[in-house]
């Protein structure tokens, strides 16, 4: 399987299970597609979260809602069902994602951030270990990260019109990136941090010269 971030804003996506994984799922989905929930009962927390439910048996509305759906996400906690809506998915070409079987695409554990994203997989071999290693990374990004986005976005601006030549602006933005000074004034001013590297911009373009 090959990682890839997709802008699902217009894409729609069948639950099926209204659990707490059904819950899990849907919620990741629903900040940017259209969602729709198919079971007997739901927990709580479906509609607070945007997402359509449609209660009714699930054999009996299946082919009606994947037809609808671009992906088919399956979790029940009824392992036979689930197979069968595997089967059904496949049958109609659509990606589909089981709790408990086989997979054409997994739905990562995600560290979310102001300026970046950061999806962690096992590939369905380790839930937990998914769980550990987004816990683990949690706690070591924080805002100067994002910080560091803001920074290299705007030398990347800048160095264009003092660093002529691609390969070395290239190489002061990555010289940047190892400076850990600049790091470590980004947690505390970014101007500071940022005039620190216009220093060493100024110092690469007199070399130039």
């Amino acid at each position: 399987m090959l990682p890839m971030l997709i802008d699902m804003t217009s894409c729609k996506v069948v639950v099926f299970g209204g659990g707490v994984v059904g819950l899990r799922k849907a919620a990741y989905f629903a900040k940017e597609a259209e969602v729709v929930a198919v079971s007997r009962e739901f927990v709580d927390g479906f509609t607070e979260r945007g997402i359509r439910t449609e209660r009714a048996e699930i054999v009996e509305a299946a082919e009606r809602w994947i037809a609808w759906a671009d992906l088919v996400v399956v979790a029940t906690d009824d392992a036979p069902l689930n197979s069968w809506l595997e089967e059904r998915a496949r049958g109609r070409g659509r990606p589909c994602n089981s709790a408990d079987g086989v997979s054409s695409f997994l739905i990562p554990s995600v560290i979310e951030r102001r300026n970046f994203i950061v999806a962690v997989s096992t590939l369905g071999r380790s839930p937990g270990m998914a769980r550990y290693l987004r816990t683990y990374l949690d706690g070591l990004l924080g805002e100067r990260h994002s910080r560091m986005i803001d920074l290299q976005e705007e030398l990347r601006a800048e160095a264009k019109a003092a660093l002529p030549d691609q390969r070395a602006r290239e190489r002061f933005l990555g010289e940047v990136l190892a400076d850990e000074a600049i790091w470590t004034a980004l947690g505390i001013d970014y101007g500071e941090a940022k005039g620190m590297a216009i220093k060493r911009m100024e110092g690469l373009g007199a070399g130039h010269n």
